[in-house]
């Protein structure tokens, strides 16, 4: 049977297992593979960073970030994403709840995948 508690917590059903982590203030996302929940408990900005995969391990992992806020939302990664600098290491999403960003760890590095309203600079 699945928990449903949607902080800290692994879901197991069956073939399907994936971890969740929900962030309620600023810090680290502490998981590489699963979906991150950001929802600040008080009104404001969740400024969070995410560690750069370990190459070969994290190899294909996949990791999606949900904004359940209606906050521009940011995600900071050392040496942008897919490795391509200063420029890219930021990701910050629109405002509007549900803004979702897709990565994939390859070679030590997070690779975008897809996204729903975020920008990167």
């Amino acid at each position: 049977m699945a928990k449903t508690n949607l902080s800290d917590i692994t879901l197991d059903e069956g073939i399907f297992h994936f971890d969740v982590l929900t962030l309620v203030a600023n810090g680290a996302i502490t998981i590489k593979s699963g979906i991150v929940f950001i929802a600040k408990t008080v009104p404001g900005v969740v400024a969070v960073t995410l560690a750069n995969p370990t190459a070969t391990t994290d190899d294909f992992k996949r990791l999606t970030i949900v904004s359940n806020q209606t906050q521009a939302n940011t995600v900071t990664v050392t040496g942008g994403f897919g490795n391509g600098g200063g420029g890219e290491d930021i990701a910050t999403a629109s405002g509007v709840v549900g803004d979702t960003l897709d990565l994939m760890a390859y070679g030590g590095y997070w690779y975008v995948c897809g996204y729903h309203q975020w920008s990167l600079a």
